[in-house]
């Protein structure tokens, strides 16, 4: 750069030099012509003076001549010889000079037209010359600007230096205080890998700890099992639930006479209330049925998961394990397991065959909200608070993988038997599918106006139903994303934390509870508002139909599961 600043004053300098020599060449050429003209000048000023000199000589000589002629005359015509050859000299003096006469008058001549000639060259040389000099001055002139200009440049120039040097100086204050910062970042990289090597020891440790927390639990539940056989063989067994008015009034349906059964044919809008079942817990967040509908499993506020005959309404199971409250439920395909997620941050598995806790699931580090069986319970899918969804190997209890969400869910179900894709609902309005394989998301659509509050699969993993905090609920097909039936209604308003929608068994009918203890049931083909049936005292948190599609199950917020034909 400073190569560059010293070039560029040496460049007009020589342009200027340049200039001012071809000026000089132009006035010496016109120099040479003036001196040239000069030389001519004077050569016609001697001819001029020849010329006279030789008219002069002309007018003695015809003098002289005149007097012979004179003198001849008065002689008497030439008397004598010596007169006679002193005439004829004296006639061919007269012609040689008037020869030289005439030879001065054409040389004069020619030198009147050379002077003409060089006049006129002197005047266009003139011309030239006053071209020139007004070239000249114009050229000094714009010499001026430019010595003006290339002064101004020069002052740019120096301001330029003055704030170059100025910038080179905090260029050299930055690149110290980057140094300094390398250095820091350094040690803090140092610091963070010790850090992340002490946060992965105390990892390690938690989920020992946890592991060996999980093991006493289990042994601990193993001898409340052990104890609970020995009661029970000691006393009756547990009898039905409390209600109100002290007696469960199941009312016996043929297809509940004459045994349930599996098969999902139509399924039947359920009119009123036929029994009620006292969940024991303050309050309740999610039911579920076993496949063949013949046990309904209950969980809340409460660390505990209730299971009740779903006829009679006697409790069978009281599943003990979690630390904290119970989030949701959900029973094996093939009703032998029982899963739970529980705001400890873990998900547990119970053996329905002794009701003896078999598996937990440590890992995440927020409060799990949703848990799900794979068709054969050979994998178990979890979301968490911690926005995560982790896949489980069923058989080891290990995490296998783990997908980040990044938008916060309220719930997800499978796509599929076996879970290789999911859906997941969000907090930002939308839902996402997932290939759980290569934990990447494989599309997503904002379908709602508010969140997003429960997702719903079909049996074929075809539709989608969603329910959403805009008081709407959407059935979309699952390869699209595209929105197959709208459905809503006057009044309805799905709980904030607890709000899951359902299908009917034959996917003719979606149902979904509100806050304010109303069910509504719509036809899923064409979004038409069926029945509103308002028989709960509190917000419904959760309805599901019986396998066979003729019952109903409805969960009020406060204790109460109500089944409804």
């Amino acid at each position: 750069m400073a190569q560059a600043r010293g070039a560029a004053p040496a460049g007009w300098e020589a342009r200027i030099l340049a200039q001012l020599e071809q000026r000089e060449a132009r006035v010496a050429a016109v120099a040479k012509v003036i001196q040239s003209y000069s030389r001519l000048a004077g050569k016609v000023g001697e001819f001029a003076n020849q010329s006279r000199d030789a008219e002069a000589r002309s007018r003695e000589m015809q003098g002289e001549h005149e007097r012979l002629l004179e003198s001849y005359e008065r002689g008497g015509g030439g008397s004598g010889g010596g007169s006679g050859r002193g005439m004829t000299l004296a006639q061919q003096r007269i012609a040689d000079l008037e020869r030289d006469v005439e030879a001065l008058k054409e040389e004069r001549t020619v030198l009147y037209r050379t002077q003409g000639t060089n006049a006129q060259r002197l005047l266009d040389l003139s011309d030239r010359a006053r071209e020139t000099e007004e070239r000249l001055r114009q050229q000094e002139l714009e010499i001026a600007d430019s010595h003006e200009a290339a002064r101004r440049s020069q002052g740019k120039i120096d301001s330029m230096q003055a704030s170059l040097k100025e910038k080179d100086g905090t260029i050299q204050i930055l690149q110290d205080e980057m140094s300094a910062l390398q250095l820091e970042i350094v040690h803090i990289e140092e610091r963070s890998r010790k850090l992340q090597s002490e946060n992965d020891d105390l990892v390690k440790r938690w989920l020992k700890k946890m592991n060996e927390e999980a093991e006493k639990v289990n042994e601990v539940t193993a001898e409340l099992e052990q104890i609970k056989r020995k009661s029970a063989a000691l006393s009756p067994r547990m009898g039905p639930a409390v209600f109100e008015d002290d007696q469960f009034f199941a009312a016996r349906t043929p297809a509940t006479a004459s045994g349930v059964g599996t098969t999902h044919g139509g399924s039947l809008v359920p009119q009123s209330a036929v029994g009620k079942i006292d969940g024991r817990m303050e309050e309740i967040h999610s039911i579920a049925l076993s496949a063949t509908g013949g046990l309904l499993a209950v969980g809340g506020q409460a660390s505990t998961v209730r299971v009740f005959d779903a006829e009679t309404g006697e409790g069978v199971f009281t599943l003990t394990g979690c630390l904290k409250g119970v989030n949701h439920v959900e029973f094996s395909l093939d009703g032998s397991m029982l899963l739970a997620a529980s705001s400890d941050h873990t998900a547990r598995i119970w053996k329905l065959d002794t009701g003896r806790h078999w598996k937990s699931l440590t890992g995440h580090i927020g409060s799990v909200m949703t848990a799900k069986f794979s068709h054969d319970a050979s994998r178990v899918f979890t979301y968490s608070q911690d926005r995560t969804v982790k896949v489980w190997d069923t058989q080891r209890g290990l995490c296998i993988k783990t997908l980040f969400t990044v938008s916060s869910c309220h719930d997800f179900d499978l796509l599929d038997s076996m879970g290789a894709r999911i859906v997941t609902a969000h907090m930002d309005n939308g839902i996402r599918v997932w290939d759980t394989a290569s934990g990447k998301r494989v599309r997503e659509a904002v379908l709602h106006k508010e969140q997003v509050m429960s997702v719903w699969a079909s049996r074929t993993g075809e539709r989608i139903l969603t329910n959403s905090y805009d008081g709407t609920l959407k059935l979309v097909d699952a390869r699209t994303l595209e929105v197959v039936t709208v459905m809503s209604a006057p009044g309805y308003r799905p709980s904030r934390n607890w709000a899951r929608a359902s299908l009917s068994p034959d996917e003719r009918f979606a149902m979904a509870g509100s806050i304010d203890g109303k069910l509504y049931i719509w036809d899923a083909n064409n979004g038409d508002l069926l029945r509103t049936l308002d028989i709960h005292r509190s917000a419904v948190c959760d309805a599901l139909w019986h396998p066979t599609g003729l019952r109903v199950y409805s969960a009020e917020k406060s204790r109460y599961i109500l089944m409804l034909h």
